[in-house]
């Protein structure tokens, strides 16, 4: 044995997974989401592809019809059922009517039980049996997992950290959890006595952890007496988008309106009803909503009933590659989140970064981490955005002082190498170096 050899550490789980010399080192990724809108779990498989590595991403095949197996920028997503029987929603929904699913070539599955009988007794689980269904969906994962033969089962927070747990151990691999919130401490959080026993039980069995900025990270190394995590912020890649009328041509908006844009989740507390509220005050733009989710139909409803029609506009997400164009229609962006957690206390959204990165000033949340990057780039104001008195002020102001708006657009721009992907990129890369060198599974 070599004297390099003897300094490698060895794998807790006993023999590491070997691999043929010049073998790229495979990586399996979990995410509980279908991989269309997750631009963080993009970004980080596409950095792991190009330094080398074979990234295979899992991921959910619901809620939206999307394909079961794709390739993109050099790495795999295989998308899962998370029914008991495997019958996807469009199936599901297309027997349970008498319809016959587009995209299903007969109505006969399994040696013959037709897909209708398969619906009907999945429909029926749903509810009673739905701890059993999340059984069946972390099995299913991680049978997928382990028929990757990966040196690192990679976590994306801690809805899948149970699956990439298990996969770790029954495939001796690393285990990597990353935490893109701070999944204990959100607001309404369900069967939250559950999710902080998880996440105690095995967030030191992880041989890394990320978290997605300093506040998140001292708070998850105080809390469970970890080693420092390495932080990897959630920024957009680098672009320079130019100044764009899409969201104008779609929503038949004159090309001289201004845009005050939010774009992300529809969602509660994401600052929407203060945004709604403070509508009728803003003097000289049309605010636009573009995103999806479960709020949305409550505030198309809403906007209606108030007469805001002409001051509200609506438009479903895009896709993550498309989106820096989108962003560029605005004149002013909003982040305007509200303090109701400390996950919200403690978060640095990505919207806000990719506000600038569009060239675009910003109305954000005087939160800690949103607050440090508005002061170190000058380019938006900060406000309490639970006041929608506040929010159509801030507005108003740099509606209202075309010089401001410029000034804090040029910062913007000015700030796009110091907030990209491109920079903070090498963090995961430099983890991933360290953790698979420790073990002797890194090319030498």
């Amino acid at each position: 044995m070599s004297q390099q050899s003897q300094k490698q550490a060895k794998h807790p789980l006993g023999q590491a997974p070997g691999r043929p010399p010049g073998q790229a080192v495979p990586v399996t990724m979990f995410v509980y989401n279908n991989m269309v809108h997750d631009a963080r779990v993009r970004k980080e498989a596409r950095t792991l592809a190009e330094a080398g590595y074979e990234v295979t991403v899992l991921a959910l095949r619901e809620p939206e019809p999307t394909p079961r197996e794709e390739a993109v920028q050099g790495f795999r997503i295989v998308r899962l059922s998370r029914s008991i029987l495997g019958v996807g929603r469009e199936e599901m929904k297309a027997a349970l009517t008498g319809r016959r699913a587009a995209r299903t070539p007969s109505p006969r599955r399994r040696g013959g039980l037709p897909a209708r009988a398969l619906a009907l007794l999945d429909a029926a689980a749903r509810l009673p049996f739905f701890p059993l269904r999340r059984v069946v969906i972390l099995f299913r994962f991680v049978r997928a997992a382990l028929l990757t033969r990966a040196a690192v089962y990679h976590a994306h927070d801690l809805n899948t950290l149970l699956m990439a747990w298990t996969a770790s151990r029954l495939g001796r691999g690393l285990l990597v959890y990353d935490t893109h919130e701070v999944a204990t401490e959100r607001a309404k959080l369900e069967c939250g006595w559950w999710a902080r026993l998880l996440e105690a039980r095995l967030i030191r069995k992880a041989d890394a952890v990320i978290c997605t900025n300093q506040t998140r990270a001292d708070f998850t190394q105080r809390l469970y007496h970890l080693r420092p995590p390495t932080i990897l912020r959630n920024l957009p890649a680098y672009a320079e988008p130019a100044p764009s009328k899409l969201l104008h041509e779609r929503l038949d908006l004159p090309p001289e309106a201004r845009v005050v844009l939010y774009q992300g989740g529809i969602q509660a507390e994401r600052g929407l009803e203060q945004l709604l509220e403070a509508a009728p005050q803003i003097e000289g733009g049309v605010v636009v909503l573009l995103g999806s989710g479960r709020l949305k139909p409550a505030l198309m409803e809403r906007v209606e009933r108030l007469g805001l029609g002409g001051r509200v506009h609506f438009h479903d997400a895009v896709p993550v590659d498309e989106l820096p164009a989108w962003t560029a229609c605005a004149y002013v962006g909003l982040q305007i989140l509200q303090n109701t957690c400390f996950n919200h206390y403690s978060s640095l959204s990505n919207k806000l970064l990719e506000y600038l990165m569009a060239g675009v000033p910003v109305v954000a949340s005087d939160l800690p981490e949103m607050r440090r990057v508005i002061e170190e780039s000058g380019a938006g104001l900060l406000i309490d955005a639970s006041d929608p008195r506040q929010v159509a002020d801030a507005v108003n102001r740099l509606l209202a002082d075309a010089d401001l708006r410029n000034e804090m657009s040029q910062k913007a721009i000015a700030a796009r190498r110091r907030y990209c992907w491109e920079t903070e990129e090498r963090s995961l890369v430099e983890l991933y170096a360290s953790l698979l060198g420790r073990y002797g599974l890194q090319e030498s």
